[in-house]
């Protein structure tokens, strides 16, 4: 009798599985590294970056995502994402989007290139218009929470452009002084600012709103040399410990840490942040969500 090799054993899978996960982080660290180099080199400032991302637990792939594309000479976006799901699905919606971004961006580049014109919002209306027909294409439900930053550099400040669809504003640290920083959390109301939101990315949403489905609202903000603004996934605030007074680690969560860590490289708040977090969650096997953060420091001179 010929015994043919089983490949569908458990050793055989668990090996597939590692295979799996060593490519999952090996294009994430990659990610990692082009996003710091993109940094280093926006209007040659040598902006200072600190990333952290952490899976939801036992999961390989995941949704969270974020690039910086450079539109023009003098304009960046930075996208901050977080798709529904885990895992393979999250993953599958998240690759959806990057294509979709990048259709749109090549479009509007040649649109620029011919006329110089540059339309911000209706780059934002493209993207989702095309996430949305290749969802309806793959039949999916699933649906995306982005917020795009439109970034020019200007006679020493950093003027920002939100087109937000459904996802977390970032939290800025102020430098008022030498040692002296304040935080302005963009997801509540302040003084000359109203975070406005447009409706998250998805076929039954723009089934349901029809044509305002591609409105997008624009939200502007500007950054002095010497701030900081990190971006974070709702995975980080979510964090939930059945044990604690405080239901989850929450917005007053991260700010402590931003307060804590003020001043420092902020790769070292990051890892401060993924500290705290986790020691909120008690063990590793109660993070239910995948967790991302980045930090950008707008340093004050600029190097030689």
């Amino acid at each position: 009798m010929i015994h043919v090799k089983d490949d569908n054993t458990v050793e055989s899978r668990l090996k597939k599985f590692d295979i799996l996960k060593a490519e999952a982080n090996t294009v994430r660290e990659n990610d990692k590294n082009l996003i710091r180099s993109l940094f280093k080199n926006l209007y040659k400032r040598r902006l200072i970056v600190g990333i952290g991302f952490q899976r939801a637990y036992g999961s390989i792939l995941s949704g969270d995502h974020f690039d910086l594309i450079r539109l023009t000479q003098d304009t960046y976006m930075f996208v901050f994402a977080d798709v529904s799901g885990h895992g393979l699905p999250a993953y599958t919606t998240l690759i959806r989007l990057r294509s979709a971004i990048t259709l749109a961006v090549n479009e509007m580049r040649k649109i620029h290139e011919t006329t110089g014109l540059m339309d911000h919002s209706v780059l934002i209306s493209n993207i989702a218009a095309k996430f949305t027909d290749i969802m309806d294409e793959s039949n999916s439900d699933d649906f995306a929470c982005v917020n795009f930053t439109i970034v020019q550099n200007r006679n020493g400040k950093f003027h920002l452009e939100f087109y937000n669809r459904s996802m977390l504003f970032p939290i800025v640290v102020r430098r008022k002084g030498k040692k002296d920083y304040k935080i302005e959390n963009l997801n509540y109301p302040q003084e000359n600012w109203i975070p406005n939101k447009g409706y998250l990315l998805g076929s039954d949403i723009r089934a349901l709103l029809g044509d305002s489905y591609l409105d997008n609202p624009r939200c502007t903000y500007t950054l002095n040399e010497g701030d900081a603004i990190m971006y974070y996934s709702d995975g980080i605030i979510e964090a939930y410990r059945h044990d604690s007074d405080r239901d989850e680690f929450g917005d007053e969560g991260v700010e402590e840490v931003l307060l804590d860590y003020a001043g420092l490289h902020p790769q070292l708040v990051v890892d401060g942040l993924f500290r705290a977090v986790y020691d909120y969650l008690g063990t590793p096997e109660h993070q239910k969500d995948d967790m991302t953060a980045v930090m950008i420091c707008f340093p004050k001179e600029s190097p030689e």
